[in-house]
Order: C-alpha cells, then structure tokens, then sequence
C-alpha cells in the first residue's frame, strides 16, 4: 500500500511539474519594461513605436497586453527551410538589453519530398533568450501584418490644441487629482448665452498611474467656466473608475 501511495505521489508530483512547465511557456511581460517596439514588413515598410512618446506609449501598452492574453499553441516553431518566409518582424527592445521578437507563424506540408509552407492565420511565433513559443492572439497577428500602418503619428492641431487648453486648465485643480494627466481631451464647449468669449467647458482625461498595464484606468470629467470677468472657475469634477479597454482606447484617439 506504501509503494502505491509514493507512486501515486510522484505521478502527482509528474503532472505538477509539467503542468508549470506549460505555465511557463505562456509569455508575460510588462510595458514598463519595454523601451520600444519595431515593425518591418517585406516591402520595406517600418515603424518604430517609443515608450517616452505619450501617444505611441499607449500602443505598445495594447501590443504587450495582446501577447499576455495570447494562448500557447501546439504548432511548430521552427520550419527548417533554407530561406524561411517573412512577411512582417516585431522587435521589442527591453530596458535590460534583451530584444524578443515576434513573427507569424506557419503550417508546412511534405508531399513527394517538397515542403509546402503556408501562413497561419491568427498565429505568431515569439522568440526571446532563444526561447520560441507559437502563440494564437488574432488582434497580435492582424496588428503584425497590417494594423501598425494605421496607427496615428503624434498628435493632429486639433489635438495639440485641446492638450494645450487641458493644461491651462489643468492648473486650477487641486493636487489631488495630479495623476489625470494622460490622453486629454476637450469634449465639448458650449457658449454661455453665445458670447463667443464666455464658455462652459468639458475636459477629460485618464490617470497615468495605470498606463502600467495592472490595473484599469479611472477618468476624470471636469465641468468649468471660462470668462473674462471670472477667468476660470471649477464647477464640477468626478471620477469614472475602472473604464473599459475600448474607452482608453477612445479616449486615447486609438479607436473609433
């Protein structure tokens, strides 16, 4: 009965550990640690999105959590072939030196001793200290095709503008709201009684706390009046908590 129990006991103890191991495989990274990331297509097309760049901060934050959420896959990692296909490579360059890669992924075929290799939809390959893991993230796969083409460069007038009319603003809050300094943005102006020097303004933005990636963001509305007479004088602040993704997004000019 003994010998069962430890039998039993190791293959429990078996199990565990490849169970963690496949845990493992599961990438997870942390935007804070990212300096960069770096598209190449095979026309010749690049990108490179930076960490210290408000706007393009918020895309690597989407592609970091993309490659977290992916799910491993049981697909091959490497193709064996001479001049292996590619179409697009992601560069992510860590604050610590390391650079991992991404890639899309591929399914190959061998008929009549000729490899016929064909891309794998929804799939990419991640390399990083050597290390490949196949992945299937849709959004990770699209955005590495064909999706960083259309993300916007810096910031258009109108957007400057509001940035510029939020830190005016921004000014006359107390200190306790310090931390809403990111994605700003003017939703809308009324005229008091059509003066067009007399106005009641609407700001918002995101707190940059949680541009780590941990936790949601909280947004700040803000309701003020601008005067002449008056200057500026706050009406009205409250604080959205917990928003979803796709209003960061919005909020941040990333999606429609």
């Amino acid at each position: 009965m003994k010998k069962l129990v430890v039998l039993v006991l190791v293959f429990v103890g078996l199990f565990s550990s490849i169970q963690l191991a496949k845990a493992n495989i599961q990438p997870k990274l942390k935007a804070e640690d990212v300096l960069s990331v770096r598209v190449n297509s095979l026309n010749g097309g690049s990108r490179i999105f930076k960490e210290n760049d408000g706007y393009e901060e918020v895309i690597i934050d989407k592609v970091v959590k993309w490659i977290n959420t992916s799910s491993p896959s049981e697909g091959a990692t490497e193709l064996n072939l001479n001049n292996p296909p590619t179409v697009s490579m992601l560069k992510i360059k860590m604050r610590n030196g390391d650079v991992a890669v991404i890639e899309p992924a591929y399914n190959c075929i061998s008929e009549n001793q000729t490899k016929t290799c064909t891309i794998a939809d929804g799939e990419v390959i991640y390399t990083q200290n050597q290390v490949k893991t196949r992945l299937k993230s849709q959004d990770l796969y699209d955005w590495l095709l064909v999706g960083w083409k259309y993300e916007s460069v810096g910031a258009p007038k109108d957007e400057l503008l509001e940035e510029t009319l939020y830190t005016r603003y921004f000014s006359y809050l107390d200190k306790t709201y310090s931390d809403f300094i990111m994605c700003p943005k003017i939703d809308k102006v009324e005229r008091i009684n059509g003066d067009t020097r007399r106005h009641i303004v609407h700001p918002s933005a995101l707190n940059y706390s949680a541009h780590h990636g941990d936790t949601p963001y909280d947004r700040i509305h803000i309701t003020l009046t601008d005067t002449p007479e008056n200057g500026v004088k706050i009406n009205k602040v409250t604080i959205q908590k917990g928003i979803s993704d796709k209003e960061a997004l919005i909020q941040c000019r990333r999606e429609s």
